[in-house]
C-alpha cells in the first residue's frame, strides 16, 4: 500500500464501505480479496492539492503500527433502523483508540425522532466522542440555508467531502507551491506560513497558523451563524482578509472590491 495519509471507512450497517467510498469518490472501488478496497483520491481545492487513500474494512484485524500512522480520518456508517446501532459502534473502538484520528465523521442514511436511534441520541453519543454526525440523505426540514447566510451549510455526501477538505493533510501541497510540513515533532519555519490573527473575533484566535485556521473553517462558520447579520458580514470581512494575507495577497487590493 502507497505510503499516503488515509481515510478509513468502517460500517456497523448493512451499507459497505465500498457504496461510501463510491459516494465520495464517484469512482467505482475494486475490493481485494478479503474484502478490504483501498481507493486513492485527488483532492484539489482553491487553496491546495493532496492525494490520499481512502480505505474501506469490512472486518477489523491486527494492523501494523504503519497503517495506523496513515489513518488521519475515521468514518464510521451507522445503523439507525437498529436498536443496537450505538452499541455495534464498539466493535471500532480498538481502531479509532489505535489511530487516533483528527477527523472523526459518524454517518447514517437518514435520522430523525422515528428512527431506532434518534438524532438525538446519535448527536450525544458524537459530542461524549469527539465525532461530527451526518446524513447521507437529510429530509427537506433539516436543510435551513437561507438568503442571509453567509456561507451556505453543505448537507449529505457533500459535508463528508466539506470535512475532509478542511482537514490539513500532512502531504498537503499549497496552489502557491510551497508545500506545509505538517509533523508537528518537526515544524519547519521555513515551509509554514503564517497568518496575522489579531484583527480576528476573539473565538477564532489560536494558534498564528494558516493551515489552523483553514482546518477549523467549519467550526468558524457555525459560529457566524450564532451572531447578528451586520456582525456577520463584519466577522466574514475579517476572515476573508486574514485568508488573503495568508496567501501572500495585500490588504490593500481588497479595498476595491
Amino acid at each position: 500500500m502507497d505510503k499516503l495519509p488515509s481515510v478509513v471507512v468502517v460500517s456497523s450497517s448493512c451499507t459497505r464501505p465500498k457504496s461510501i467510498i463510491r459516494l465520495i469518490t464517484k469512482v467505482n472501488p475494486e475490493e481485494q480479496s478479503d474484502g478490504t478496497v483501498i481507493q486513492p483520491w485527488h483532492i484539489d481545492t482553491k487553496y491546495y492539492t493532496a492525494t490520499v487513500n481512502i480505505i474501506g474494512l469490512n472486518e477489523l484485524y491486527e494492523r501494523d503500527e504503519a497503517f495506523y500512522n496513515q489513518v488521519e480520518a475515521l468514518i464510521i456508517h451507522l445503523d439507525t433502523n437498529k436498536a443496537s446501532g450505538l452499541d455495534d459502534l464498539k466493535q471500532w473502538e480498538l481502531l479509532e483508540n489505535e489511530c487516533e484520528p483528527e477527523i472523526k465523521l459518524l454517518i447514517s442514511n437518514y435520522c430523525n425522532n422515528e428512527t431506532k436511534v434518534t438524532k438525538s441520541e446519535a448527536m450525544s453519543w458524537c459530542l461524549k466522542r469527539g465525532y461530527e454526525f451526518v446524513e447521507l440523505y437529510p429530509s427537506d426540514q433539516n436543510i435551513q440555508n437561507t438568503e442571509e447566510d453567509l456561507i451556505p451549510e453543505k448537507f449529505g455526501v457533500n459535508r463528508v467531502i466539506e470535512a475532509l477538505q478542511a482537514h490539513t493533510w500532512s502531504n498537503l501541497v499549497m496552489k502557491n507551491s510551497k508545500k506545509i510540513n505538517c509533523n508537528k515533532q518537526e515544524p519547519s519555519n521555513e515551509d509554514t506560513i503564517k497568518i496575522p490573527t489579531a484583527s480576528l473575533p476573539d473565538e477564532f484566535v489560536g494558534e498564528d497558523d494558516f493551515t489552523e485556521l483553514f482546518s477549523q473553517l467549519h467550526m468558524m462558520k457555525d459560529s457566524l451563524q450564532s451572531l447578528p447579520i451586520n456582525q456577520r458580514k463584519q466577522c466574514a470581512e475579517q476572515m476573508v482578509t486574514a485568508f488573503w494575507k495568508a496567501i501572500g495577497g495585500d490588504e490593500e487590493e481588497l479595498l476595491d472590491l
